[in-house]
């Protein structure tokens, strides 16, 4: 069992962590029970933007609750966080950049970190956990697995100086965290991977909108009910119903075992109303939408005052319900997602047939002719409609060499950036090649809005030259990582090369 670490005052950091949690989900409840108007949403819109940490790593689902309501609580725009080591790192990589540092009198916040020990029950040899995952189901009943959870400290970067002395990175995570907001088409509200959930019947159930006034989950029918999407006031707000079902139906005993038929009404289904709620107000915040308190919820805010305020426990548990529930909530809408653009993607290769054979054979030229790799590093990552509209244009037009030569414009000479260069010009779920030549690459990517990136293309050599001038920068992508680290690994071996000729002679 893993070493309890208790402080002075008797609590280990996982309860103090537990007890600032609750805090701030107390706070967040009252505040919805006393006002006026209760029915108010979970997050305010501002907030929007998923936590991530300074590399671009988002928080899982219990770690970007937390942070999402202290940045709430603090009035904190940009959901940014480092600890205080990766602040210490960035200073170390930079050396001739003024230093950031934490602002007097600013305070750390707590977050988890679950970390899994595989050791095989026979050998007793212990692997990775990423190499655990890897595995069939078979090879996975080989294993033990060991989870030991992990308090860490984090600041906002708002916390820090780093606007005055980093001004380029700080404006890069602020433009990051502009809220996105779904696709609207003629006013109408769109998100496209729900409404094939619900016509495929692709979900766990069958989500069956009907007129009238009830939304439910029923166990015995293992079927999801909620009012047309008509009768609400908006799309969202009909999204937000559906995410909170779908949530129920997670419940079962084939899932999360959660609830049972018995426990519709009873204490123990009011705490089941708080998991709903909290994993879609997250699955809504995932994806660019805001999710009011479900009226049928209101009902339990009290009861749900009283258990955070009773046990900490019960606040443990609530966050591992809501971090499982939402997280498979939101691969399963990633997965449609991206069937989606695939099959978009298929589509526009068919209806531009010459762009296709174009692209095609300029990589079968690469590869035959020996062309040495392609590095893509991105020069503007473009997501606010006023900055997409003409790429937008073109793409409606299918004037992909104006695509191209649009890309040209953002285009100042500089040398590569190795934070955001890659082998692949496709990195996300959704991301779709449009046109590429010799010198650039433009992708597309239909989510949640639309987004268009263009990257710069580099040969390895000129990667390499980069490398070997600059080294490497605060946080490199894994591609140039990997590089850097084959180069190391040739300077060694030429290295021996040269002791054991100088030995030999």
């Amino acid at each position: 069992m893993a070493q309890t670490n208790y402080n002075n005052d008797g609590l280990s950091a996982e309860d103090k962590a537990l007890n600032t949690f609750s805090d701030l989900i107390i706070q967040k409840i009252e505040a919805l029970s006393s006002s006026d108007n209760w029915q108010q949403p979970w997050f305010t819109e501002g907030s929007l933007s998923w936590p991530k940490n300074t590399s671009g790593r988002p928080y899982n689902g219990q770690n970007a609750l937390m942070l999402t309501l202290h940045c709430e609580k603090e009035g904190y725009r940009i959901p940014r966080f480092c600890t205080f080591d990766a602040i210490q790192r960035m200073n170390a990589e930079k050396k001739d950049l003024p230093k950031i540092h934490v602002k007097k009198g600013e305070k750390s916040f707590p977050i988890f970190l679950t970390t899994f020990t595989c050791v095989n029950r026979d050998t007793k040899e212990k692997i990775p956990w990423e190499d655990y995952k890897k595995l069939s189901d078979d090879d996975k009943k080989q294993y033990n697995v060991y989870p030991r959870q992990h308090v860490f400290r984090v600041f906002a970067v708002e916390q820090t100086n780093m606007k005055e002395v980093r001004p380029e990175l700080y404006a890069k995570f602020e433009a990051e965290c502009m809220g996105r907001r779904p696709a609207a088409e003629g006013g109408r509200f769109v998100f496209e991977p729900l409404d094939l959930m619900i016509r495929d019947r692709s979900w766990i159930c069958p989500i069956k909108p009907t007129y009238g006034n009830d939304a439910y989950f029923s166990i015995s029918r293992n079927e999801i009910i909620v009012p047309e999407p008509r009768q609400f006031a908006d799309g969202e707000s009909f999204a937000g119903t559906c995410f909170h079902e779908m949530t129920h139906s997670l419940g079962t005993e084939e899932y999360f075992d959660r609830l049972k038929p018995a426990t519709f009404g009873s204490d123990v289904y009011a705490t089941e109303e708080l998991v709903a709620e909290l994993s879609a107000a997250l699955v809504c915040m995932r994806y660019g939408m805001s999710k009011n308190l479900k009226s049928d919820s209101a009902p339990y805010l009290k009861a749900w005052l009283d258990s955070l305020h009773e046990s900490p426990q019960f606040l443990k548990t609530l966050l591992g319900d809501v971090k499982k529930s939402s997280g498979f909530i939101c691969q399963h809408i990633d997965k449609i997602q991206q069937q989606i653009d695939a099959e978009r993607a298929e589509s526009v290769a068919a209806k531009m047939p010459a762009v296709a054979e174009t692209q095609v054979a300029y990589r079968d030229a690469v590869a035959s002719n020996g062309y040495e790799p392609v590095y893509y590093s991105s020069l503007a990552y473009l997501q606010m409609p006023s900055d997409c509209r003409e790429f937008g244009r073109l793409l409606g037009k299918g004037d992909y060499e104006g695509i191209l030569r649009e890309a040209t414009e953002y285009d100042f000479g500089d040398a590569p950036d190795l934070e955001e260069t890659y082998r692949s010009p496709t990195q996300n779920p959704g991301d779709d090649l449009l046109i590429e030549d010799g010198n650039y690459a433009v992708v597309h990517n239909p989510r949640v809005g639309g987004t268009f990136e263009v990257f710069r293309k580099y040969t390895e050599s000129e990667i390499r030259a980069n490398l070997i001038r600059y080294g490497l920068p605060d946080y490199p992508t894994m591609d140039v990582r990997n590089l850097e680290s084959d180069m190391r690994q040739e300077r060694r071996q030429q290295e021996a090369t040269a002791t054991r000729g100088a030995f030999h002679r």
